[in-house]
This record gives structure tokens, sequence and C-alpha cells, in this order.
């Protein structure tokens, strides 16, 4: 049984992402599958599951994984298998983020960017947001910075879809470093501090997707 919202969106990511035939989901071009069919495959993990609650997944999600449009359902972005966005290319802002793990940055840097295990590039709009992003515990990822107008006027296509910009290849002309990226060293000894304020240092920082820097500026 599906507990919460979380869930039911790693499900429907798996369905709409990865692997539509594995439930049997009949998908078009752009992406887009019955809704009701996925309804009553979702109902066969958890039979209590109504369209009211695939709704609140899909339209209260920060990320804006997914789009329902005249009783069909598919997901905005990250499929590992090719589709058409149904989106034309626009001019995005002038730079855009990537972040990447620390010991790729130097390859990064000197190849470009390319999509790896999905379609597509995902590009964030904040440095802040492509940091986290790609971090780990003990780790904070390198971010690479993508001069984004330049790179579309030289005829590289972006697709805005809401949260995330998406592209294929960024030539090595068109990216730098933005931020390195750490590894934490842990030192042995560590003042002691209230199990409260320990609790708050740790907790990580809440992810805002889809926060637009003014055009034309960098931080």
């Amino acid at each position: 049984m599906m507990r919460n919202k979380v869930q039911m969106s790693k499900l429907l990511s798996l369905m709409l992402r990865h692997r539509p035939d594995e439930f049997g989901l009949e998908m078009d071009q752009y992406g887009y599958v019955d809704l009701q069919a996925v309804l009553e495959a979702l109902q066969k993990k958890d039979a209590s599951l109504t369209i009211e609650a695939v709704e609140a997944v899909v339209y209260d999600g920060e990320k804006q994984r997914f789009e329902i449009v005249e009783g069909r359902i598919r997901a905005r972005y990250g499929h590992s298998f090719d589709i058409e966005l149904g989106v034309d290319s626009s001019e995005p802002q002038e730079f855009l983020y990537k972040g990447v793990d620390p010991s790729a940055s130097e390859a990064v840097i000197s190849g470009g960017l390319q999509p790896q295990d999905r379609q597509y590039l995902h590009l964030s709009f904040d440095a802040d947001v492509a940091e986290q992003l790609s971090s780990r515990p003990g780790r904070l990822g390198a971010v690479i910075r993508i001069d984004a107008k330049r790179a579309f006027e030289a005829g590289v296509p972006f697709y805005d879809c809401g949260p995330t910009i998406l592209t294929q290849d960024i030539p090595a002309e068109f990216v730098g470093l933005e931020r390195e990226g750490t590894v934490e060293v842990k030192s042995e000894a560590k003042p002691e501090v209230s199990a409260s304020s320990s609790a708050q240092e740790d907790a990580p920082k809440k992810i805002t997707y889809g926060r637009r820097p003014r055009s034309g500026t960098r931080r």
C-alpha cells in the first residue's frame, strides 16, 4: 500500500519515464498515457487510490514532474527513452547551471556536457539549486555554468519545462566552472552541542525548484 505522495510520485515516474510496457501502458510519441489506464495500474498496488489522489500528486508537486491534458497524463521530463517534448525551443536566460560530481568537472570543462542515462540534460536556473541537487552527505557538488544565451545564438536548442530547462549537448566552448565542489573533512573532536541545535545544523537545506534569477545576471 502506498502511504504518501512521495511513493506514488516514484511509481508514476517509473511508469511514465522508464517502464510503461512493464505496466501495460500504451504511450504516444509525446509521452502521454490514458489517465484511467494509469489509475488502474496504480490500483493494482493500492486498491484504495482514487483519481483525486493522482491529481494531487500532479498539481501539488513543486517539481512539476507530471501534467494532465484532456484525460491523458505524462511525465514532463526525465525520460530514459526518446519522446517528443511538444514544445518549441526558446531563448533561455543568460546563464544556466548543472551540478556534477567534483571528480567529473575537469572532463566536463574540456569535453562539454552530454546526457548520460536520460534523453536530455536537465539544467537549473540557479547555481544554489544545481549545487544541492548534485551534493551528497559530506560532499558539495561542483557546479558547471552554461553560457546559455550565447549557446542558443549558436544553434543549441533549449526547452523550457517549468522547473528545469532541457537540452541535449552543450559544447565545451559554452561551459565553465562556477563552483569547484568540496569534500567535507571530519574533525576527530567536535564541541558538545545540544540535541536540538545539532539536529538543526544537520538538517538538509530545502531545495526550491524553478527559481529564476533576473535575466543577464550572475551570482
